[in-house]
């Protein structure tokens, strides 16, 4: 082959590599953490198939690259910390956003993404200033679908998959209950908390706050203050094995969001094992998890001292243990807890020093509920459905339990990310979900196709019908 044919060829194969270059979709995922494995895996299986690239950003360069892996059809980039130049380029480019990112910057991805006439996907809960975009996102004929992850996501659309038969069938509905926890498989369970983190760590002590709660029981709206929430426990059986549940802020408004108005009870909450809601009470008692001032300790500090800085004077002088004893009348195995995680240590403290008692308390919680090496996660997520027919009280229960393969690939990562990645899937190569605007997967276009296709992923929920 002379000189000029091999340019002609070469030429050739450019222009053939620009079509198909040009044919190609742009998925632009935005955070490559905790809960970002399994989606940004799945993304890059699927990527030959359905003729698509990943784009993965994050302000940690390596983590990006780590979870791209040198695959051909991915790409790592860095997301600034202090501008969003880059990152607002990478979203007009593309041709659907996922949102990984902190939840109080969703909004401002999703408005760059509809002002572009692009599809917004993110796990999240709909904030005020989500729902906000709703008309913007209609006129620019995007879909903006958040709560798609595991709570918010697979919560909300197994329970309307059966909500919607018991409706079909002439049933009528009396009570719903639901009850989600991100927990450690029996194998890994090492420590007397029985828990260990497969999330994000700050989300863990945030959400944790036990900010009052709100829900409907036995026909009765009911309010349990910041510090009782940890005491309304309500034991579930999921796989043999009880968990404790403890109801999460706001359930009533998952009375318009179902359509289930009406009922008697309703309760939505947070699955943990047994001892640490009492235990973690403590922590809320003591003001440990608040997130809303800023503080200085001494430099060198023991936990002790710590500890003791949220007692009253007259409490601080003798032991932290003893301290916090007096003062909430905890019993021994609930203190026990919390002196395992350290917080009575008179030999160590925290390396940091300024900060608000949650961040503080967050380091301690990271290095004593860490994922080790070989440590599997666990998932564990109940709906009890009571309802009327033909005269009969009838119960349905749906239970999930699932582990994770490691402590990357988690089950908390495939149960948020797995969701996700189906969806891009259904907008991008078809047949969409037929809805524009901010929406929520509590209908049947969501979760007929995304709930069967999880099933073959093995996520599948056990139902169990029987009469009371």
């Amino acid at each position: 082959m002379n000189c000029c044919n091999l340019i002609k060829l070469v030429c050739l194969w450019i222009k053939i590599l620009h079509v198909y270059l040009a044919t190609m979709k742009s998925i632009l995922v935005l955070g490559a953490g905790r809960s970002s494995s399994s989606l940004i895996r799945r993304l890059l299986e699927r990527s030959e198939e359905c003729n698509w690239r990943v784009v993965v950003g994050d302000i940690d360069l390596s983590v990006a690259e780590s979870k791209v892996g040198g695959h051909p059809s991915g790409e790592a980039f860095i997301l600034s910390s202090s501008d969003n130049i880059e990152r607002d380029k990478r979203i007009a480019e593309s041709d659907l956003v996922i949102s990984m990112v902190p939840a109080f910057l969703h909004t401002s991805v999703a408005s760059v993404a509809i002002a572009n006439g692009i599809p917004t996907i993110t796990p999240s809960y709909v904030s005020d200033e989500m729902k906000a975009l709703d008309s913007a996102a209609k006129d620019a004929g995007v879909l903006v679908l958040n709560e798609i992850g595991l709570d918010p996501g697979i919560d909300h659309m197994s329970a309307m998959k059966v909500i919607d038969e018991i409706k079909a069938d002439g049933g009528h509905l009396i009570g719903f209950e639901s009850y989600c926890g991100g927990l450690v498989a029996p194998e890994s369970d090492d420590n007397p908390w029985h828990y260990k983190i497969s999330w994000n760590p700050k989300n863990v002590v945030l959400a944790g706050q036990g900010g009052s709660a709100t829900f409907k029981e036995d026909g009765v709206v009911k309010f349990e203050a910041p510090h009782r929430v940890f005491r309304k426990l309500r034991s579930v059986k999921i796989d043999g094995t009880i968990y404790k549940g403890y109801p999460n802020r706001d359930s009533l408004s998952y009375l318009d969001t179902y359509g289930i108005n009406g009922v008697d009870t309703l309760i939505r909450g947070t699955l943990r094992g047994e001892g640490y809601c009492e235990s973690w009470n403590i922590l809320v008692e003591l003001g440990l998890v608040a997130d809303d001032v800023k503080l200085v300790w001494e430099k060198g500090v023991i936990w002790a001292d710590w500890t003791k800085t949220f007692l009253p004077a007259e409490l601080s002088h003798g032991s932290a243990r003893d301290g916090v004893k007096q003062m909430l009348g905890a019993s021994d195995a609930d203190l026990d807890r919390v002196e395992w995680l350290g917080l009575f240590d008179e030999n160590h403290g925290p390396e940091n020093v300024e900060g608000t008692p949650a961040e503080i308390l967050q380091t301690l919680l990271e290095d004593k509920w860490k994922l080790k090496d070989g440590d599997r996660d666990l998932i564990v997520m109940w709906h009890r459905f009571e309802f009327e027919k033909d005269g009969k009280r009838q119960e349905i229960t749906s239970e999930l339990a699932l582990e994770g393969v490691d402590q990357t690939y988690t089950g908390m990562s495939d149960t948020v990310g797995l969701p996700l990645a189906l969806a891009a899937e259904h907008i991008l190569v078809g047949p969409g979900f037929g809805e524009t605007g901010v929406r929520v997967p509590v209908t049947k276009n969501y979760y007929g196709p995304l709930l069967k296709q999880l099933e073959e992923l093995d996520i599948v929920f056990l139902e169990t019908h029987r009469y009371v």
